[in-house]
């Protein structure tokens, strides 16, 4: 596995406002105004001086700082007028991105309108509309690094493996263009699922988590269990409740945690695995309105992100490891998402949400996490969750200042006077036999 840094951003584009430019840049006006007036003081002064024939140590002053002025008045134009650029450039993107939405939505006199606008703001800043078009192009495509390395991953298997690569194309094609990866924060649905059959398997004492690798380390991965819950008695007689769901374990049942499952949720419909954590979590004790830290890998973070937005629990913290979408928690959920650039199941996500989400503090972690495949490789290793770990120490190890959002949360889950452990598994009650007949 490589070990390149991790990139931590808050989304891909950035949120400007133009009229703070603008603003900026009429006071830098006002500050070249006045600057030549003191220029213009000064060259007065040093013209008497000069008139008098009495040159002497005060004329090289007063030329010293009449041509520093002059360089000010010169910088603070060229930035006024940079800002101004800025602002109309910044102004062609928003339209640019609106009016993608709106052919998107088939909404096509919006785009009309848009386009317009767009045409009005060349006219009057062509250098700005020349930049913006620059800066859409060089945006980067969030599946460039995966689809490079599947190409070259799939070269030793021929035909099947032309095939791989063709479908993996398609498949994260269709992710972008329906825009399947981004879930805004009304997104909804009936909960039409059957009701899975929840086990408890086992129950334990237990610590809070301390670092991000320790949230990893609780993803459930094999046996027993696919749903982890912890019940933290806090001080004064609170309670919180953290969720821990795994990836999908199967093709096909009887574990909810299969096929059916992971395709239900990614075309954003209800799944037994969804079902299954909501179960787990009521029979742990939570409440509606109980404050829960919700995790889970691949599958399992999709559905956390799911029960999330559905509202029932204060959702205080999600943290997704591969997961396939992102979804938008609203403003008092810190999001924390962790994906392997060379990961096809994260690049289902399509790049996420170009603004920033979540809490203060959210933030999205990248890397590349085997940059130099073996021949044959698919990329299966990179989405596992012992991957994954080694990208949460790596992250625990990081002084970028939104991890401690991630340390605030973690610390307060340690205060706690105890912590309880339940550990369920989640059977499908529906037969395959039944499936097939509808």
């Amino acid at each position: 596995m490589g070990d390149d840094a991790l990139e931590l951003r808050s989304g891909s584009v950035v949120a400007v406002d133009t009229e703070t430019l603008r603003a900026a840049a009429a006071r830098l006006e006002l500050l070249s105004d006045d600057t030549e007036a003191v220029r213009a003081s000064l060259s007065e002064a040093l013209s008497a001086l000069y008139a008098t024939r009495s040159v002497s140590a005060s004329a090289g002053s007063l030329q010293h700082l009449m041509h520093r002025a002059s360089d000010l008045v010169t910088r603070a134009g060229d930035l006024a007028r940079g800002l101004r650029t800025m602002a109309t450039t910044y102004e062609f993107v928003e339209l640019e991105a609106r009016k993608a939405a709106a052919l998107a939505a088939g909404d096509t006199a919006a785009a009309l309108g848009y386009t317009l606008r767009s045409q009005e703001l060349a006219a009057s800043s062509p250098d700005a509309a020349r930049l913006a078009e620059l800066v859409v192009q060089a945006r980067p495509d969030p599946h460039a690094d995966i689809l490079t390395q599947l190409f070259f991953g799939t070269l030793p298997f021929g035909a099947v493996g032309a095939g791989v690569f063709g479908l993996g194309g398609v498949l994260l094609a269709a992710a972008k263009g329906f825009g399947l990866g981004a879930v805004p924060a009304d997104s909804r649905h009936l909960r039409l699922a059957p009701e899975p059959r929840v086990t408890l398997r086992e129950t334990s004492a237990g610590t809070a988590p301390a670092t991000l690798r320790d949230v990893a380390a609780r993803v459930p991965t094999g046996e027993p269990g696919g749903i982890r819950v912890e019940r933290y008695a806090m001080p004064g007689g609170g309670r919180r409740f953290a969720l821990y769901l795994t990836g999908t374990r199967s093709i096909g049942g009887p574990d909810v945690f299969d096929m059916g499952s992971n395709t239900n949720l990614y075309l954003r419909k209800d799944a037994e695995s969804l079902a299954a954590a909501r179960i787990a979590l009521q029979r742990a004790g939570a409440q509606p309105g109980d404050a829960v830290l919700v995790s889970g890998h691949s599958q399992g973070a999709m559905a956390a992100s799911r029960l999330a937005l559905e509202g029932e629990y204060e959702i205080t913290a999600m943290v997704g490891f591969g997961n396939p979408i992102q979804a938008d928690l609203g403003p008092d959920t810190l999001q924390v998402d962790v994906r392997h650039t060379d990961d096809p199941v994260s690049a289902l996500a399509a790049g996420g949400h170009d603004a920033s989400i979540g809490a203060p503090g959210s933030f999205v972690a990248e890397r590349s996490a085997d940059p130099l495949p073996t021949l044959g490789d698919l990329r299966v290793q990179v989405h596992q969750m012992d991957a994954y770990m080694a990208s949460a120490e790596m992250l625990d190890a990081s002084t970028d200042p939104r991890m401690d959002a991630v340390r605030e949360r973690l610390a307060e889950l340690g205060t706690a006077a105890s912590v309880e452990v339940f550990v369920y598994d989640a059977e499908s009650t529906v037969s395959a036999s039944s499936e097939d007949g509808g």
